[in-house]
């Protein structure tokens, strides 16, 4: 042990200045995905362990597993979802049975995040199709701007585990844990989340002297709960397709594509040929992003465990067999710092492999964990002032970013708490997937 931790004190300065390199280059603004690169080619060449070409490779073989295939189509399918008036029926249908609550849009908004990320994958295009929908509602009722950008910032939290969802299928593609058991078991903790969020809206605003909207006359209800029955049957075609066996995630995605578009072009006729082909465009970008930085997490991940760093990492945390819940403590810290810092995907990208084994090892489920790495890197993702998905729902809730950050402090006590829930109430997790057969 002793020569195993050596380098780490006097021999290996190698590592220890490309992670300087890595976090100056983060602090001045350099994108994730060249820092995380600026940082493994620095450790190759400055450490002189591999030759550099294999960085390449390494950055190929990351992002060459087929369920990843999954991913441009989910994000094509969430934007045709944001344009072609589907997340606006959704919106619609959620605000004629619950904008009468207290806190009422507010409360539409976290139920509207919960049915689009169950549809469309990508939380950017779940942000920006509830988020434009709701921000004229939120002004023209009275809400603040900073209010709705941090219930929208929150909701977004919850809604990384509702399937389908590209931090499962990244989680799907470096590890052994099933999609299809990841897919079912999100859907409980999301609601629990979710449930957090609502109880803390209501009781916000009961002591606010905003009176709620009127409710809702059942034949507006009738209307809008027709029009919601042909979006509503993407999420069933979904796990009725993968649970059942009939197809699989990928599979799964590029029927959600075509069914968008026959709704967004036959059905709706919200969405022309042209504003068709330059939301195609605008999801060819947006995935190159994300599969970029993937590659580039990759890359680093592989110069973590030739510098050892795995093993590393067992021999530190060897102490916590008999203290699980330090271990869950310690590691849901880590990755709501490394979610802020590396922009969410990337940090679940290079720590669930050095994790999840641990976990295993020392008696949780390993699916059961894996949802509480999600959640907490989407904690980080959306929390002020690092996380960049704040600044996206910013943009989009039209708020000032300081008023929002304040604005944000109860909603992420309230994530914090529902994160700690699901982690030490794994029956959250696993009573959906243990009910359709998947261990983990």
């Amino acid at each position: 042990t002793q020569n195993l931790w050596r380098p780490w004190i006097v021999g290996d300065t190698s590592i220890m200045l490309s992670l300087f390199f890595f976090f100056i280059a983060v602090i001045v603004g350099v994108p994730v995905g060249f820092a995380l690169l600026l940082s493994t080619a620095s450790y190759l060449w400055i450490g002189d362990i591999a030759p550099i070409e294999a960085l390449p490779q390494q950055m190929v073989n990351g992002t060459g597993n087929f369920i990843l295939l999954a991913i441009p189509f989910f994000i094509l399918a969430g934007l045709i979802m944001e344009r072609g008036g589907i997340s606006l029926r959704l919106v619609r249908f959620v605000h004629a049975f619950v904008g009468h609550l207290r806190g009422g849009l507010l409360q539409v908004m976290v139920l509207s995040m919960y049915l689009v990320s169950g549809l469309s994958g990508s939380k950017a295009a779940d942000v920006a199709a509830v988020g434009t929908v709701m921000r004229g509602m939120l002004k023209k009722q009275g809400y603040s701007s900073a209010e709705g950008a941090a219930v929208l910032a929150a909701s977004a939290v919850m809604g990384e585990t509702v399937p389908p969802s590209i931090a499962m299928l990244i989680l799907g593609s470096i590890t052994s844990i099933s999609m299809a058991g990841l897919f079912i078991g999100g859907i409980i903790p999301a609601a629990v989340i979710g449930a957090c969020l609502m109880t803390l809206i209501y009781v916000r605003a009961r002591r606010s002297s905003m009176t709620p909207e009127p409710r809702t006359p059942w034949s507006v209800r009738l209307n809008a709960s027709l029009g919601a029955i042909l979006p509503f049957l993407m999420p069933i075609i979904l796990f009725v397709g993968i649970l059942g066996g009939f197809a699989t995630p990928t599979e799964v995605s590029a029927f959600a594509v075509v069914y968008g578009m026959f709704l967004s072009l036959v059905v709706y006729r919200e969405l022309d040929l042209r504003s068709f082909f330059r939301t195609v465009v605008d999801s060819v970008a947006l995935t190159g992003m994300i599969l970029f930085i993937l590659s580039a997490a990759s890359g680093f991940s592989w110069a973590l465990t030739i510098a050892y760093v795995p093993q590393r990492v067992v021999e530190l945390l060897h102490g916590f067999n008999d203290s699980k819940d330090v271990f869950l403590i310690g590691s849901l810290i880590l990755l709501i710092i490394g979610g802020s810092l590396l922009e969410g995907l990337p940090a679940l990208n290079i720590l669930a492999p050095l994790l999840i084994p641990i976990a295993g090892k020392i008696g949780i489920s390993e699916l059961h964990y894996g949802m509480m790495l999600i959640i907490a890197m989407g904690v980080g993702a959306f929390m002020p002032p690092a996380g960049v998905g704040f600044y996206v729902c910013c943009a989009v809730a039209q708020a000032p970013l300081e008023a929002a950050s304040r604005a944000m402090i109860p909603y992420l006590v309230v994530l914090l708490i529902g994160l700690l829930l699901v982690a030490f109430v794994p029956w959250f997790t696993l009573v959906l997937p243990h009910y359709f057969g998947f261990r983990g």
